[in-house]
């Protein structure tokens, strides 16, 4: 005759495992966020139709896009720390330092590059 409550025990005990390492990770014990948030405000000034702005990381690789009319502000978040690089069409690139306690902010214009 097969051993049961054996059997039961043996294969409780791993899903127990695996719901307690569930429920740490959850609740962010040892976690870090290693992302950002950027704010893009578009300057009033630049020609009158939506730019395309661009977030690229340290990387080079793109982040984050959304497009935006001038005088209006993109925010982005999940943007990675360090150094990024915000563009759009013609406007003048801008570079800030993205942390994860406060919020980076960049203006594109026409001018100033």
């Amino acid at each position: 005759m097969p051993d049961y409550p054996g059997t039961v025990l043996r294969s409780v005990v791993p899903a127990l495992a695996l719901a307690a390492a569930a429920l740490l990770a959850l609740a962010g014990c040892g976690a870090h966020d290693s992302t950002g948030q950027v704010s893009v405000t578009v300057s009033a000034n630049a020609a009158d139709h939506p730019y395309e702005v661009e977030v690229f990381a340290s990387t080079g690789k793109l982040s984050e896009h959304q497009r935006v009319f001038p005088g209006g502000t993109a925010d982005f978040a999940g943007v990675p720390l360090g150094e990024v690089t915000v563009r759009a069409g013609q406007l003048c690139p801008q570079t800030t330092t993205v942390t994860n306690d406060a919020v980076a902010t960049v203006t594109l214009a026409t001018t100033g590059c």
